[in-house]
């Protein structure tokens, strides 16, 4: 009877081992299941971008808005014959001639000319002016970025918009004059500057991609004295008498009258 009990004690303290075995393996795997999902391994969808993707990323969605601009004056034989290829060289490029100034005096020709150049073929039209040229007499070329300002600008007409969807939004629900009346002066307000602001960014998109070359043309004339023509002795005599004929006619106009 004593060799039963004992065995059945065994039996028992087995089966309570197996129990906890089990459980100790069974929160084991538990932990590690939730320390795996923790630590999972990073993929494509959440890895962080790195500093050259970042850049690649800016670079793409940040597009540089420069303005080009330059101011040069130089010196021709032929003022017509490099006329007429500068007019060629302007339209091959696709531009046009904005505005031109002609003058002479007796030492030289002078022209004023204001270009616009698509900004792609600006330096290709730099070097071709300069080459039929007999002298250049200066050459100032100047940038100007206003790539904050453009982006600022498109920002603020965004908002604008969407205030102006807002209003208009609004007008349809009102129901009586005065709300309509206020409604439709903030509108008008709002209206107003999309305009201004279009119109600015209008103006730099222009600026942006066509640039303006202000060109000086100069031809020199080899100057020659010309005396000016003076009356001989009877041309002055007779001058003169025209003169005492005319206050003497004027005399007796008044002595008639009186």
């Amino acid at each position: 009877m004593r060799k039963i009990v004992i065995l059945f004690l065994l039996i028992i303290g087995f089966i309570s081992c197996s129990s906890d075995k089990s459980k100790m393996e069974s929160g084991y795997s538990l932990a590690y299941e939730s320390d795996l999902e923790e630590s999972a391994p990073i993929t494509r969808m959440n890895a962080p971008a790195s500093p050259l993707m970042m850049k690649e990323q800016t670079t793409s969605v940040i597009e540089k808005k420069i303005i080009k601009d330059a101011a040069i004056g130089v010196e021709v034989y032929d003022y017509k014959l490099f006329r007429i290829k500068l007019d060629s060289l302007v339209k091959s490029l696709n531009g046009y001639i904005a505005n031109d100034n002609l003058y002479n005096n007796d030492e030289s020709i002078n022209c004023d000319v204001a270009i616009r150049i698509p900004e792609k073929n600006f330096d290709k039209f730099l070097q071709l002016l300069e080459k039929g040229t007999e002298k250049t007499l200066y050459k100032n070329i100047s940038t100007r970025d206003v790539t904050e300002e453009f982006i600022d600008i498109e920002a603020r007409l965004t908002n604008k918009k969407s205030v102006e969807k807002r209003y208009a939004q609004l007008l349809s629900k009102a129901r009586n004059v005065k709300d309509i009346l206020e409604i439709e002066e903030k509108l008008r307000v709002i209206r107003e500057e999309i305009e201004s602001s279009q119109g600015r960014l209008n103006y730099l998109n222009s600026q942006v991609s066509l640039s303006t070359i202000y060109l000086t043309i100069i031809q020199k004339i080899d100057y020659k004295y010309q005396p000016s023509k003076r009356m001989n002795f009877f041309q002055l005599l007779i001058k003169s008498l025209d003169k005492v004929l005319n206050i003497l006619l004027q005399f007796f106009l008044f002595i008639f009258k009186l």
